[in-house]
């Protein structure tokens, strides 16, 4: 019982870890589209299109290789839900390839009302060593349909959405819903309630990361110019969120949940940015990112701080490279670190983690319709907890993808 104990004191760690480093993977995931974003207006103002306009229809595709030496499932790889118990070591190394196809169709109904449909299902392999994490093997297709509606042309448009993600692994435990409802004027407000659903809602589960939830989220967005080649962009959101109570015994003792308690949290989340136009071709931004969590459940309760800078380099259109360097601190207010024998003294420190990050991206159009992008990344964390039996949260994740993406 000791060792089980021990093993889910360190899921939950690297779970909260996890959580703690949303962020950041956040920002890293929009690098992709960052391209786009240097000097894109907020209110997202587009040329008039005549009445006219004919329905269009795109297809993209891609095929991604990724090498990641430090996968990490969280409590998901616990003796309940996952052939991978018992391993030393829970971050493992391995492949993931994924193929991928998106469906776009741009509907013009009338030169006021637009209609967007789309579907982009996709599939994921992943390789391990002796076999290992082949039970991670997923398929999703995601669903989302958008209304733009645009009565006075001077103004942003007004956007209702609606995205359903199916979700289904090798291993069925994993399977889940993803349901988002989504209202905003052009980029300067938004609004968006999200329900996630697990298939078997009932079963008392090791994992939060198994376990539904459901998430309001409202975001502020405001842009501005300083003299003539710099941008500034602040933004600000805040959710609220709710998780199911399926949850293992063993976990509400840990947290401090009582059996069917919900947790329920609510998210700061701030960013500002500078971007500066040095030329045509060269552009560098430099930004502050804040995430501050606060859960009825001390546990859960972190702020973490990232500062980071880019700079974007365009060799001409369709070819450009980026290169990030960030440093993130999380500060951990509801767990404090024991001494030597296992006590926690009154003047205990609380945990602290810092990671620094380095990445870039390489990306090289071949033709109008075949692009090959390159992605690096490597995160090194450090923590101050003492425990030896802690000791792999300080480590250093390297991630390598190359991916060729097809637009027809």
């Amino acid at each position: 019982m000791k060792k089980t104990s021990h093993f889910f004191w360190i899921c939950l760690i690297i779970f909260t870890q996890f959580v703690g480093s949303v962020l950041l993977l956040d920002t890293q995931n929009a690098f992709a589209q960052l391209q786009s974003e240097f000097g894109q207006s907020l209110l997202e103002r587009k040329p008039e299109t005549p009445e006219t306009d004919s329905a269009e229809l795109t297809i993209d595709s891609h095929l991604s290789n990724t090498f990641n030496n430090h996968i990490e499932f969280g409590l998901s790889v616990d003796p309940y839900t996952s052939g991978l118990a018992g391993e030393e070591d829970s971050q493992l190394e391995g492949m993931i390839n994924r193929f991928g196809v998106n469906l776009l169709g741009d509907l013009p109904i009338t030169d006021k009302l637009r209609l967007k449909l789309q579907y982009a299902p996709q599939v994921e392999n992943y390789t391990g060593a002796d076999g290992k994490l082949n039970e991670f093997d997923a398929f999703s297709d995601v669903f989302s349909t958008e209304v733009s509606f645009q009565p006075v042309a001077n103004l942003p448009p007004l956007v209702t959405s609606h995205q359903l993600q199916r979700f289904v692994r090798s291993s069925n435990v994993y399977n889940n819903t993803d349901r988002q409802f989504g209202l905003r004027f052009g980029r300067v407000l938004e609004y968006n309630l999200r329900l996630h659903r697990f298939d078997d809602e009932d079963s008392r589960r090791e994992d939060f990361l198994l376990v539904g939830s459901t998430n309001h989220k409202m975001t502020a967005r405001l842009q501005f110019g300083i003299l003539k080649q710099i941008l500034g962009k602040l933004e600000y959101g805040i959710e609220r969120s709710s998780y199911q109570t399926n949850l293992n015994n063993l976990i509400l003792g840990i947290t401090g949940l009582d059996d069917n308690e919900r947790r329920n949290d609510w998210r700061h989340i701030g960013s500002a940015k500078l971007i500066q136009v040095a030329m045509d071709r060269l552009v560098f931004q430099e930004e502050v990112n804040l995430f501050l969590n606060r859960s009825n459940v001390d546990f859960f309760n972190f702020l973490s701080t990232e500062v980071a800078a880019s700079s974007f380099y365009r060799f001409e259109t369709g070819r450009w490279l980026r290169l990030r360097f960030s440093r993130l601190w999380v500060l951990f207010e509801g767990r404090q670190i024991p001494d030597e024998i296992g006590n926690i003294l009154e003047d205990a420190p609380n945990r602290r983690d810092t990671q620094i990050g380095a990445n870039v991206q390489l990306n090289w159009e071949l033709n109008p319709y075949l692009t090959l992008n390159a992605d690096y990344q490597v995160t090194q964390n450090r923590t101050n907890e003492v425990d030896p039996l802690l000791d792999f949260l300080n480590y250093t994740q390297t991630i390598a993808t190359v991916t060729l993406r097809g637009q027809y």
